[in-house]
């Protein structure tokens, strides 16, 4: 069973220590590539890769980038540290007759892997989603059925929330749609046109829980609860947003707009404008689509498995400070409150308990926890905290 000394004094009495970056990368769908920044100045570093449409970037397990260029119908594979093309890893192969290996992908916007390792990619122009295996590319089939919840046009943002569910934003109906993250079946209108969202775009959770979604067509970034409950528009007026990521070292927001293509900040905490950090057409810049940071900045939690209350269940981190300790919070409801000095980390859960976890020398850890009987059926919010380094992972809710 899980008891553990409640205390949060702990994160009021270090320095952190944060971590060095090595750059920003921005997808341009009109100049058809990738581009770098350095992530101080703004300055251009160059194309690390071209992209016919350049739209989604998102790491692999592998630590690998994984780049959707939506103009070849094709996911790209790239270098996590350079960001270098190292490969097609989703595409059609010209060689074979009569066999298209990607399934059919058309137009495909995102591409995010799952709690289960594969990978999943939204098909814009079919209005679906479908799966590949996560370590070959190999195409497995249909998840999300074509116009499925009235789906319309799934855009760069889809993410798999803290619930394990896939969000999506359905661009062309105003619309993000939550779809079972087993199953891909349809589950509910999480955010619609009611609650001020126009053509959404991009769609993050921050570590506290909150949801953050480029509202292209009105022109703000909104925010929203774990219910889906409109809390403000938290950027009230920026134009035509499409990507957004959080600084991991300050806590401030950085968007991008396919129309302006540039770069600009926001303070992290309040959405107060900070100026212009990319400017337009910098380094040949045109149509940015997608921000992230190079390398890898996340630190994850991964779901327990099996999620069952009464046996043994698998926990694995990834992504922390090699050889130091990690803290497993954990909670039966949400929160969202600043981790003690470190002003850009935000917590998500109301705390019950802390557990102390050795990392390895790779920042990983794998371990087992027996669940009590008397979970069953309860909802639990967990989180990891990296002591060196003020950075905290993903949310996790799981009911068991």
């Amino acid at each position: 069973m899980l008891r553990i000394n409640p205390s949060l004094a702990f994160l009021a009495v270090f320095a952190p220590t944060l971590c060095a970056q090595s750059g920003l990368l921005v997808s341009g769908y009109g100049s058809q590539s990738i581009h770098r920044y350095d992530e101080i100045s703004g300055a251009p570093l160059g194309v690390v890769a071209a992209a016919p449409g350049a739209q989604s970037l998102r790491y692999g397990p592998d630590g690998c980038l994984y780049a959707c260029a939506e103009e070849q119908d094709r996911v790209l594979k790239l270098d996590g540290s350079t960001g270098a093309f190292l490969a097609n890893f989703v595409a059609d192969d010209p060689a074979t007759t009569g066999v298209d290996e990607s399934g059919g992908l058309d137009a495909p916007t995102a591409a995010i892997f799952g709690p289960d390792g594969n990978l999943y990619v939204a098909s814009f122009s079919q209005n679906r989603v479908l799966r590949y295996d996560g370590a070959t590319g190999q195409y497995l089939g249909i998840f999300v059925a074509a116009g499925s919840g009235t789906l319309s046009g799934p855009d760069a943002g889809m993410t798999f929330g803290p619930d394990g569910n896939l969000y999506v934003p359905s661009f062309n109906n105003n619309r993000v749609l939550r779809y079972d993250g087993k199953t891909g079946a349809f589950l509910d209108a999480f955010v619609s046109q009611a609650e001020g969202v126009s053509r959404p775009r991009m769609l993050r959770f921050r570590s506290d829980g909150k949801l953050y979604v480029t509202s292209w067509g009105n022109n703000k970034v909104a925010r929203f609860d774990l219910n889906g409950v409109l809390i403000d528009n938290f950027v009230p007026s920026v134009t035509r947003p499409t990507g957004l990521v959080f600084d991991p070292v300050n806590g401030d927001l950085l968007i991008t707009s396919d129309q302006t293509s540039d770069v600009k900040r926001f303070d992290g905490a309040t959405g107060a404008s900070k100026g212009t950090f990319i400017s337009a057409n910098s380094g040949g810049l045109t149509g940015g689509t997608y921000l992230e940071y190079l390398p890898d900045r996340e630190y994850t939690f991964e779901r327990l498995s099996p999620g069952t209350a009464g046996v043994t269940n698998s926990i694995d981190l990834h992504g922390a400070t090699p050889n130091s300790t990690s803290y497993l919070l954990y909670g039966f409801a949400p929160q969202a409150l600043k981790a003690g000095p470190c002003g850009h980390a935000w917590l998500g859960v109301q705390i019950v308990g802390l557990l102390p976890i050795p990392m390895d020398a790779a920042g990983d850890l794998h371990f087992d926890v027996a669940l009590p009987i008397e979970l069953a059926g309860a909802k639990l919010y967990l989180q990891a905290f990296d002591l060196p380094t003020c950075r905290v992972t993903n949310l996790v809710i799981q009911t068991f």
